[in-house]
């Protein structure tokens, strides 16, 4: 069906909460430098985000740009370091062509949700600041049901896949609490296909073979709360 050929294969569970917790421990190892006196930031945004066509094997898929918005948890553990929370929602809709020139299915309403962990980097000079950041974590993709050229209705399970971002922006302090923030930032999705532990004589690897289906943007504004 439509939309999960756009996935690529499926993701097998155990293999997405493997790498999950592999990505998280350095993560879990800043958090326990926190110190108390951290300062404390709640950032809140609204934007607008655009996806790459996902090209399978008997078709391309468009997801439609969209209205984007997200919020972040941000703990300061250095002065210039933070330890960061995200999560992101785009409501949007997705368009399946076939490889026969014909569009297999009409407009079908897909929701794009990413939660994610990381570290933001900040350079203050003066009422302005300068940030980027990197996280890791998971995109949750929840269609609608697919309504086919034929008539036909088909509902479709939502699906977890592994994810990481990069951004970079700007704080416009108003006063020492509140700021305004303007941000660009790339999403990136991640199917895994398959991956196991290999043992010699040097030692044990895990490989794990990926892909990234497509690569989307946002551009936002928002305000930052410093507590």
């Amino acid at each position: 069906m439509p939309l999960h050929a756009c996935r690529g294969k499926s993701l097998p569970s155990g293999l997405l909460v493997a790498a999950l917790v592999l990505a998280v421990l350095p993560f879990a190892a800043i958090a326990q430098s926190v110190e108390e006196t951290g300062t404390v930031r709640l950032i809140g945004w609204a934007g607008f985000q655009f996806t790459t066509p996902v090209t399978t094997t008997s078709g391309t898929i468009s997801v439609d740009a969209a209205p984007s918005y997200g919020a972040a948890f941000n703990l300061a553990f250095g002065p210039e370091l933070d330890l960061e929370l995200l999560w992101t929602l785009s409501p949007t809709h997705a368009h399946y062509l076939s490889t026969a020139g014909v569009a297999t299915s009409g407009t079908n309403h897909l929701n794009i949700s990413y939660f994610q962990l990381g570290l933001t980097k900040s350079i203050r000079c003066g009422d302005f600041e300068c940030f980027g950041d990197f996280t890791l974590g998971a995109v949750l993709l929840s269609p609608g049901a697919i309504l086919l050229s034929s008539g036909e209705r088909l509902n479709v399970q939502d699906t977890w896949q592994a994810a990481f971002t990069f951004g970079a922006g700007i704080r416009f302090f108003l006063v020492q609490q509140l700021a305004v923030v303007l941000q660009a930032r790339l999403l990136v999705p991640v199917y895994i296909t398959g991956g196991g532990f290999y043992a010699g004589s040097g030692g044990t690897v895990l490989v794990i073979g990926a892909g990234v289906p497509c690569v989307e943007g946002a551009f936002t504004a928002g305000l930052v709360l410093a507590l």
